[in-house]
């Protein structure tokens, strides 16, 4: 498996593999790019590479396959979807959560997926244990403006950026997850999308959702 379950970014990949193979992944990631660029892919599949046992780190043939499915006790989300910022608090509970040893894999594993969204005191409150991390430690920021953090925290980060896929393989990923879509569609989707997947498959849903409705109302 690896980290062929992100598409493109080749050379990101490839930085990737060579860190994984040699055992020196970072204890700090900073990954930045705009809405459905993959970012939460490329974190899951590197949290899933920190907790795997197998020869092909991630092989999710192990226990790590609990990241990809939201289930794995030593990969923790910090958020607060409900609020506009991640407070201190949180920021706090989470620090205090990494120095409680993994229960189950290698690592413990913090994922934030809005890092953009944290003031200036939840981000000191980061730095503090960014910069003296324990060392089973690790933290995957994701960020579409990543430009809002601090310098001293994204120093502290390895910054990984998502590159837009190829046209080819946009469409002919497009191609394989909507078979009985008109090809003029999707390759008009694509291009909308600036070469993002997440960004074009969004797009395919609403505008399937709307064709009935414009259906009906012809009808009418």
């Amino acid at each position: 498996m690896g980290l062929d379950g992100l598409l493109g970014n080749e050379r990101l990949k490839a930085q990737m593999r060579a860190a994984i193979r040699s055992g020196r992944l970072s204890h700090g990631y900073l990954i930045s790019g705009p809405d459905g660029s993959g970012k939460r892919t490329l974190a899951q599949l590197l949290a899933a590479a920190m907790e795997c046992t197998g020869a092909d780190a991630p092989c999710l043939s192990c226990a790590a396959w609990k990241v990809i499915s939201g289930n794995h006790p030593d990969v923790v989300t910090v958020d607060e979807p409900e609020k506009k910022q991640v407070s201190v608090e949180r920021i706090r509970q989470a620090r205090a959560d990494a120095f409680i040893r993994p229960n189950e894999g290698k690592r413990k594993v913090f994922l934030i997926p809005r890092a953009q969204d944290l003031g200036t005191g939840a981000q000191n409150a980061l730095l503090k244990i960014l910069e003296e991390p324990p060392s089973y430690g690790a933290f995957l920021l994701l960020s579409d403006a990543p430009e809002a953090l601090l310098p001293t925290v994204r120093s502290r980060c390895v910054e990984l950026r998502m590159t837009p896929l190829e046209a080819d393989v946009l469409r002919a990923e497009l191609a394989r997850r909507y078979p009985g879509r008109d090809r003029g569609d999707l390759d008009e989707i694509a291009a909308q999308s600036g070469g993002f997947l997440g960004r074009a498959v969004s797009l395919a849903e609403a505008e399937a959702a709307v064709l009935p409705q414009t259906a009906a109302f012809a009808a009418a």
